[in-house]
């Protein structure tokens, strides 16, 4: 029997063409010409061959590509329209492929966008679009980024904990796991949990302590063992996962006040040395000082301080006087590891 040979896309598969069209237009920052697209694309350099950039046929391909991609969302634009036909170069804004402010999903919608993230994770460009890539290297052509990686929807989890977090409060089932405190101590705890909330790039699970009798905030980041669904038994032979009542909307809105006013009441200070790596990485470039503060509000003193270890030498603490103790045990923990 022959074995069977791996689907590839026909030469004249359309959804290739425009997503290797992408590709190609968001690897390059400075954007292509059409003599440079018509070089990276497979399918605009099939035709091209026997032909010229002025085929008739050609350009109303890529005229009619580009007017589907606009219609799907994807922006291109001209940065400077009154430049001259064979040297204008086409471009797409890369936020346009970011979330717009103010979108939030519930946990349903957090775990299927996260397991489609997955399946883009897992996959490779096709060697259509790799291709194309190679031809605008072998131009010269710097890209954007180090890879097309943004191109693929992300949210920003590593933690193995969020999935099944996700599921288990989906379906209202009690959850145990290991959780570290910023002092090492590590303990067993024992959940109903409400919901996953992300503040200032972590993730939180609110959730009822059944140990504590509480509402509790744990950081996934802190989450030290797999998350296990808690089962009973029903009989010698079958068992069922425990599961819990949802919370009620006033449960939910009094839990999240209550960290949201936590968090607005941990307020740090920072003075910050101009063009520096801090600097940047706080948005400071309308100040016009050497020296400049930044105020903003925190929610955990240790993940702060961590967060700030990289750019230690770049600023000083001004408030909390905890924060520049906690930054400064970091560093001696460490020169004494390595003493």
């Amino acid at each position: 029997m022959a074995k069977e040979e791996a689907w590839k896309p026909a030469k004249t598969d359309k959804s290739e063409r425009l997503f290797q069209l992408t590709c190609v237009l968001l690897y390059s920052e400075r954007g292509l010409t059409k003599r440079e697209l018509f070089y990276a694309v497979d399918s605009y350099r099939a035709d091209l061959a026997g032909s010229s950039e002025d085929d008739f046929a050609l350009n109303k391909k890529f005229e009619r590509d580009k007017s589907e991609l606009r219609e799907m969302g994807i922006q291109l634009s001209n940065p400077d329209p009154r430049s001259d036909p064979d040297e204008m170069r086409y471009t797409i804004a890369s936020e346009t492929f970011a979330w717009p402010d103010g979108i939030e999903f519930d946990a349903q919608q957090l775990q299927l966008l996260n397991l489609a993230a997955q399946v883009w994770a897992q996959a490779s460009l096709s060697s259509e679009a790799n291709r194309g890539l190679v031809r605008l290297r072998g131009l010269g052509i710097e890209p954007a980024a180090s890879d097309l990686i943004g191109f693929a929807p992300r949210l920003r989890t590593h933690e193995p904990s969020f999935i099944p977090l996700s599921q288990a409060i989906d379906e209202c089932i009690e959850v145990s796991f290991d959780y570290r405190k910023a002092d090492g101590e590590t303990t067993r705890r024992h959940v109903n949990p409400w919901m996953l909330r992300s503040i200032d790039g972590q993730w939180l699970l609110i959730c009822w302590d059944k140990d504590q009798k509480a509402v509790r905030n744990f950081l996934l980041k802190r989450i030290v063992s797999k998350v296990v669904y808690r089962v009973e038994q029903i009989n010698e032979k079958d068992s069922a996962q425990v599961t819990f009542a949802a919370p009620s909307e006033t449960e939910i809105e009094a839990a999240i006040a209550d960290l949201e006013s936590h968090t607005a009441s941990q307020v740090a200070t920072l003075r910050v040395k101009r063009d520096s790596l801090a600097w940047f990485h706080f948005h400071m470039d309308d100040q016009t000082s050497a020296t400049a503060e930044v105020t903003f509000s925190y929610m955990d003193i240790d993940l702060l301080a961590e967060e700030l270890s990289e750019y230690a030498l770049d600023f000083k603490v001004v408030s909390p006087p905890e924060l520049a103790k906690v930054i400064r045990s970091r560093f001696e923990a460490v020169a004494s590891a390595h003493a």
